[in-house]
């Protein structure tokens, strides 16, 4: 879930926190004591992470998030698995366990549904858009009217749709306002108390001539889907503002935090949307220390900062911890080290953090 703007960037912070509750169910109103509102920590975890463990291993997963004091998990729904077989099939079982074992916990499920199955593909990617933005609509219809009775009623569309990795061949501004224009209108059919988040943007930079682009900068996407005219299609926007290595207030042109509270809120603003959330859906930082992450402390310490500087913002929605346990131990890879707890299972300090922000 993490993809490439961790590597492309030195910008990723911590935290997870929300000012929010909601007001009707999906929605989100702030709260006059935001620690310890319903919805205030989540934990964004791949999906890979949670498929590879058996019901045993899930149930205890979801127990140790919701001991932590989190109340909500963030967690990818493919559409290229659900829907491998064509438009007429659909296989849930997956989600479905993520989704059964998530309530025995009191855990609320963000769904991120992105990637797309090769009969819809506009790439021969899976990670492609898809060729009709209708087709994308009609399964998240689907999606919510699987899920709404089953209390999931907010959606995030797409992950970090401003990178080259996640929208190949380039990113398309344009091409993702469609999508989501056409997902909100059957979200809201469905379910029209539900929450529809602006796919979570990377902060990553514009690399290259929009002609050969590979990335695209957050507020320079954020502004081409206003211009495209799908400022009415999205309830809030979803955003990862990475900082690391430096924390959340330094003053690093690439900070993502800096981005998210500066230029982003900007541009909403500028679009009469100042009423509207930003939810941090992905935020943290690696400990891979030396090899472009950052000390265990420091991470920790970003923990804290970015949560105090969360608390007085008061357009701030959920804010989602990425992630909850190392995946490996090749300290060359960042994408292994974002946990708060390590391969072996000992809790980091940012771990003992957040349990006493909860406590």
């Amino acid at each position: 879930m993490a993809n490439a703007n961790r590597v492309l960037r030195c910008a990723v912070v911590a935290i997870l926190f929300a000012f929010a509750v909601m007001a009707m169910p999906g929605r989100v109103a702030a709260q006059e004591d935001p620690d310890h509102a319903p919805g205030v920590l989540g934990m964004a975890v791949g999906l890979n992470a949670l498929r590879d463990l058996d019901d045993a291993g899930l149930d205890a997963e979801f127990a140790e998030y919701a001991a932590l004091g989190m109340e909500w998990v963030r967690t990818d729904l493919y559409w290229a698995d659900v829907q491998a077989g064509g438009p007429g099939n659909a296989d849930w079982s997956e989600f479905d366990r993520i989704v059964d074992y998530a309530a025995r916990h009191d855990l609320n499920v963000l769904p991120v549904v992105g990637t797309t199955p090769d009969w819809a593909r506009a790439d021969r990617d899976a990670a492609s858009s898809p060729g009709n933005p209708n087709f994308y609509a009609r399964f998240v219809e689907r999606a919510v009217r699987r899920y709404a009775p089953r209390d999931i009623h907010v959606w995030e569309i797409w992950n970090e749709p401003n990178l080259a990795s996640n929208w190949p061949p380039r990113p398309d501004p344009a091409a993702y306002a469609a999508v989501l224009a056409a997902a909100y209108d059957a979200i809201h059919a469905a379910d029209p108390e539900a929450t529809v988040l602006l796919g979570g943007l990377s902060p990553a930079a514009w690399t290259g001539p929009p002609v050969i682009m590979r990335h695209y900068a957050a507020p320079a996407f954020l502004a081409a889907i206003y211009a495209a005219g799908a400022g009415d299609s999205f309830d809030a926007v979803a955003f990862h503002p990475y900082s690391y290595p430096e924390g959340p207030s330094g003053s690093d042109p690439a900070n993502g935090w800096a981005m998210m509270t500066g230029e982003i809120r900007d541009i909403m603003r500028e679009n009469g949307d100042s009423d509207k959330k930003i939810w941090i859906t992905e935020y943290g930082a690696p400990t891979n220390d030396g090899h472009g992450g950052i000390s265990e402390a420091a991470q920790a310490e970003m923990f804290a900062e970015s949560l105090r500087l969360a608390r007085q913002l008061d357009w701030a929605g959920p804010l989602f911890w990425y992630s909850y346990r190392d995946l490996g131990e090749d300290p060359q890879s960042n994408e292994n080290w974002f946990g708060v707890i390590d391969h072996d299972g000992r809790r980091k300090p940012a771990w003992h953090e957040m349990r006493g922000f909860t406590r």
